[in-house]
């Protein structure tokens, strides 16, 4: 009797495991996109990445159903900054690609975009002049949107190698 508790709650687990996994999984239609050789995302089809000028940093957007996203890759890049009149801020850790990072999410006064989220990778790798530093900003309309951004920064790979 004992051994059929264990095997029944050993199956139990198992099932549990595969449904969670398959909750996180990246949608068989999402594709690749490469910010340059520095990372590339798999997010909705559709989404591309612009480069733009920035200073000192790598930087561009992401643009995609739903949702625009500032990137900025470089030295010494500060933790996420919140947009004025944020609200209910809250973070998450996570590992993106073997790096430690922090998900910042809120609450926005702009009724357009009223959800923020923010990607902050303190340490992508490190050489003489410091650590080098990802930030990926947005503000988009709706929960769904939100979720997804999430979702894409959790798919980030890291090309670039000092």
């Amino acid at each position: 009797m004992r051994a059929l508790v264990v095997m029944l709650a050993g199956f139990i687990s198992l099932v549990s495991v595969n449904h969670a996994v398959a909750a996180d999984a990246i949608p068989s239609d999402w594709v690749e996109v490469a910010a340059g050789p520095m990372f590339t995302v798999r997010a909705p089809p559709g989404t591309s990445f612009e480069r733009i000028r920035a200073g000192d940093a790598f930087a561009g957007a992401f643009h995609g159903p739903g949702f625009d996203l500032p990137v900025e890759f470089g030295y010494h890049r500060d933790i996420v900054k919140l947009p004025e009149g944020t609200k209910n801020a809250g973070e998450a850790k996570l590992v993106v690609d073997e790096k430690p990072g922090t998900i910042v999410k809120a609450s926005t006064a702009d009724p357009a975009h009223p959800l923020f989220v923010g990607l902050w990778v303190p340490d992508v790798e490190k050489d003489l002049l410091g650590p080098l530093s990802l930030v990926i900003t947005g503000a988009v309309a709706k929960t769904e949107d939100q979720a997804t951004v999430e979702r894409i920064y959790r798919t980030i790979k890291f090309g670039y190698k000092n």
